[in-house]
């Protein structure tokens, strides 16, 4: 074992050792609070071309969301995964539809529309980030 001549020089050698051992939290994806700043003040518009579903949601910084669709409202939580925001509904959404969905739209601004597939179905989806709530 080490000797310290000092007390401090002990207290800072043992917290080397802890955060040498310690796992590296830092490596984990960064959240993106750059990149979805536009969710948090606007309204994300999110329709089907064929018209038989459409919602709004509001992204909040503390990775929760709220949505009012065709089929009610819905809250849960979101978060980034593989760079595309997935929302996990706290709820069953019912047999057609899945709890959790990810699509892109990971940086994308104020005014931008744009269309990802529906992971269930394959179906186009539209999305549209409004300014504003």
């Amino acid at each position: 074992m080490t000797r310290y001549a000092h007390p401090l020089a002990a207290l800072i050698g043992a917290a080397a050792l802890i955060a040498a051992a310690a796992p590296p939290a830092a490596q984990a994806a960064p959240e993106a609070p750059t990149a979805l700043a536009d969710f948090f003040t606007g309204t994300l518009e999110i329709d089907t071309p064929a018209g038989n579903w459409s919602a709004k949601r509001w992204l909040a910084a503390d990775h929760t969301y709220r949505e009012t669709g065709s089929d009610g409202e819905v809250r849960g939580t979101w978060s980034i995964e593989n760079g595309k925001i997935c929302t996990t509904a706290g709820k069953a959404l019912g047999d057609d539809r899945a709890k959790t969905y990810c699509n892109i739209g990971v940086g994308k601004k104020a005014g931008e529309t744009w269309r990802d597939d529906d992971p269930v179905t394959g179906n186009a989806v539209l999305f549209d980030l409004k300014p504003g709530r």
